[in-house]
């Protein structure tokens, strides 16, 4: 495909309901499969991270752009985002100029932000033949690797003290329908999940405002190893008991919409 007919569908993805697409995936993780769809066994990939670490930069604050037609059941999407000038507003439910279209499953105090690697959506702006910052409905490109940071851990984004952030980690994005439609292409939950640099859902504990430049750093991990990559690649059940163990220990807090898929794993056979 040129790169010219991928922009051509990217564009016409913004007006386009997507209920043409034949999806070869509608969720990139599905309670029920084996290890939800992923592989089952890590490799003991460790946290590069420790408190106090520099994760990276914020390059890119975003929010909504406008709402497009969705052939889900929302009727709507917000996915198509475009960044904005700083300093930006964000309250314990996201940024406050932002919007989503499928609250069911979009959006909410666990999924307030979305965070994802610049280097990440620079790799799918050549995929797709050229999209801005926000197009893949991200609220925050981050240079540097986000996705490694354990889930549970604290951050700090910008100073806590004088206006910053201070957000939970709380899991990774599982790729799905309207995710696709959004991209126009039928193939995209399995392709955009290949590289198991999804990005990751941050919970926002100290509200202020973010804005490009802003440093994330690490205040605190649990400790149990288990990074939002290693999580959304493997699945494995003995990454889903050492995360069980650490809330138990009061190390961590797993939200919910994590949780179900944590304790499906847990008592599953390693893969």
């Amino acid at each position: 495909m040129s790169d010219t007919s991928r922009q051509t569908t990217v564009d016409t993805a913004l007006t386009d309901d997507g209920s043409g697409l034949v999806l070869t995936r509608e969720l990139a993780r599905v309670l029920g499969e084996p290890h939800a769809g992923a592989d089952g066994r890590h490799n003991d990939e460790p946290s590069p991270f420790h408190d106090g670490d520099l994760v990276g930069t914020v390059s890119a604050v975003c929010t909504v752009k406008g709402l497009r037609p969705d052939a889900g059941a929302a009727g709507v999407s917000a996915i198509h985002k475009g960044a904005v000038n700083g300093p930006v507003e964000v309250s314990r439910t996201g940024i406050v100029t932002d919007k989503h279209g499928d609250r069911a499953h979009h959006g909410g105090s666990d999924k307030a932000l979305y965070a994802m690697s610049a280097a990440e959506q620079r790799h799918w702006s050549e995929v797709l033949g050229g999209i801005e910052p926000g197009r893949l409905g991200e609220n925050l490109l981050i240079e540097g690797d986000i996705d490694d940071v354990e889930i549970g851990a604290i951050l700090s984004i910008g100073d806590p003290s004088n206006a910053g952030l201070r957000v939970r980690v709380t899991g990774v994005r599982n790729p799905c329908a309207t995710f696709a439609r959004g991209v126009g292409r039928a193939d995209w939950v399995e392709v955009f999940s290949a590289r198991n640099r999804v990005g990751v859902y941050l919970a926002v504990l100290t509200e202020g405002t973010v804005q490009a430049g802003d440093e994330v750093r690490v205040v605190s991990s649990p400790g149990h190893r288990v990074t939002c990559r290693r999580w959304f690649a493997h699945h494995d059940p003995r990454d889903a008991q050492a995360l069980l163990n650490s809330e138990i220990f009061g190390n961590c807090v797993i939200a919910p919409f994590t949780k179900k898929y944590v304790r499906a794993a847990a008592h599953e056979r390693v893969g």
